[in-house]
């Protein structure tokens, strides 16, 4: 980069002249290259700073699952809403289900494992096929008839 800064300013300071817009030009590029420099400077002589690679965490949610439910409890109504495409992404599209199961454990503050392996056994369940939703659909039956 030092050569290459070398060679713009002696480009620069030639007697030949030199086109105003190719001056212009010239004039940046040292100062890209000046930049480019000091950039490759502070990741040497500050190297933890420069460190991109570290993932910022996100804050914890306020909100935690209360002790008589279950992860797989959340995974009724993940699988549920993605099943029916109540989600979109910015482009449009579907959201998948590892975006519903990230969003979920993040606003309930737990893990789900194996996600994929969760929404097989939620469909395939003989028994007590969707004991969440039930609670939930009893819940709000019984609030509207008061």
């Amino acid at each position: 980069m030092a050569k290459l800064r070398i060679k713009l300013i002696a480009i620069q300071e030639e007697p030949v002249k030199v086109a105003p817009e190719m001056e212009s030009l010239l004039r940046a590029a040292i100062a890209l290259t000046n930049f480019e420099i000091k950039m490759v400077w502070l990741k040497v002589s500050h190297p933890a700073v420069m460190d991109c690679s570290k993932k910022v965490a996100l804050p914890k949610s306020p909100i935690y699952l209360a002790e008589q439910f279950t992860p797989t409890d959340l995974m009724e109504i993940v699988t549920s809403m993605q099943g029916l495409g109540v989600g979109r992404c910015l482009d449009g599209s579907q959201a998948s289900l590892d975006m519903f199961v990230e969003s979920f454990s993040w606003m309930f503050n737990v893990r789900i494992n194996n996600p994929n392996q969760c929404k097989h056994a939620i469909l395939n369940r003989k028994l007590r096929l969707t004991r969440f939703l039930d609670l939930l659909r009893g819940y709000l039956i019984e609030r509207s008839q008061q």
